[in-house]
């Protein structure tokens, strides 16, 4: 069960993110990094013509940081 944050709950309103996406971003990310105790997955949306970036603990990746759509990385 995925489980948000409280700041990725402000975050998703305020930069207009379906949880939808987040889900499918989990399930199917294109790529991953990992930086410390955090991993980022992430996802092309062509739409936007972005990658929608999901940050989750490497220890639990259901629960949700953040999430925002990365200007440093278009959708290849």
């Amino acid at each position: 069960m995925i489980r948000y944050d409280p700041h990725a709950e402000f975050q998703l309103v305020r930069r207009r993110i379906e949880k939808g996406w987040i889900e499918a971003v989990l399930s199917a990310p294109d790529e991953t990094e990992q930086q410390g105790s955090k991993l980022s997955l992430l996802a092309c949306f062509p739409e936007r013509g972005k990658m929608l970036r999901v940050v989750v603990r490497r220890d639990d990746p259901e629960y949700v940081i953040t999430a925002y759509f990365d200007r440093r990385k278009p959708c290849a």
